[in-house]
């Protein structure tokens, strides 16, 4: 059967959610999606997806796989980020190669619009997903990081938190706190390996989307300016697709300059709670190996 890659239209978004979905309920990544949510994604700021998204349709116009590309640019080396997803029953067919090689060409393609800094091409899969690992190999692709998925599963015995003195903490409030709340993750992950500084417009974007959770998502005050926060998402189709309530911890961002204080612990804790009162059984994050402030420690504490 002849497949065919084609550029992403706006019709094709729901046959995509089903498709991210049935993928996932095979590969058990819990990366379900919605149609508003894969739509926030597809339109991030400076994002086109009619240009950067691509789908793979069968002889009948069934979407069988899907990929985009997405670039990053950091201080030190800019970055494309592929992602792809394909049907479970058309795996053996390998429609993810040609997926990969046209965003590689457009990559390439792309890159010397970005001037002489050093340009990297990125993709991720689960460690278990080999086929997909001999893929990326065959690309000449390397594993370079490992991230953790991790799981609060029941959200029982919970420490109270306990914030330094000088702070405050309240719930994150759109349109109020993106500034600061920007400032505060840009300032805390300059050190990470990926490194790559948020924008406002995108911060905006976000915390705009159906997923974001403000009643979940504390943030802890100096004054006026936010010094730490704690940002969580809940899908109701990622949910159904666990097969349990569970909200997501985003983001955990404390200012280096208010670190060693227990202020992570605490906004990491009061979410928990706040997780819990809501009626979610549980909560999960991914974090890195090599992240610079040895913040799995603080999440299996």
């Amino acid at each position: 059967m002849t497949l065919t890659i084609r550029n992403y239209r706006d019709d094709d978004l729901e046959a995509l959610v089903d498709l991210i979905n049935t993928a996932d309920a095979v590969d058990q990544l819990h990366e379900g999606t919605s149609a508003p949510e894969l739509r926030t994604v597809l339109y991030q700021p400076d994002s086109d997806p009619h240009r950067d998204a691509l789908v793979v349709v069968d002889e009948n116009q069934r979407i069988v796989g899907h990929a985009r590309l997405e670039l990053k640019l950091a201080p030190k080396q800019n970055r494309f980020y592929a992602h792809a997803v394909v049907h479970p029953d058309w795996r053996e067919k390998d429609p993810e190669r040609p997926l990969l090689e046209t965003l590689w060409s457009t990559a390439l393609e792309r890159r010397d619009d970005l001037g002489t800094k050093p340009v990297q091409f990125r993709t991720y899969c689960a460690a278990h997903q080999e086929n997909r690992v001999a893929l990326f190999g065959s690309f000449g692709l390397r594993p370079v990081r490992y991230s953790p998925h991790m799981v609060c599963h029941p959200l029982d015995n919970l420490p109270q938190p306990e914030f330094p003195p000088g702070t405050r903490v309240r719930h994150y409030v759109r349109g109020q706190d993106d500034e600061s709340a920007l400032e505060t993750v840009n300032e805390s992950f300059a050190d990470a390996m990926d490194f790559a500084p948020s924008t406002l417009e995108e911060m905006r974007h976000w915390v705009a989307s159906p997923s974001f959770r403000e009643e979940l998502s504390p943030v802890a005050l100096d004054g006026q300016e936010v010094v730490g926060l704690c940002l969580c998402t809940v899908s109701e189709d990622r949910m159904r697709l666990m097969g349990r309530r569970d909200a997501y911890v985003d983001t955990l961002a404390v200012r280096p300059a208010y670190r060693r204080r227990g202020l992570g612990s605490a906004l990491l804790l009061a979410s928990l709670h706040a997780i819990k009162e809501a009626g979610m059984e549980s909560a999960t994050l991914d974090t890195y190996t090599d992240n610079p402030t040895e913040a799995i420690r603080l999440y299996e504490r």
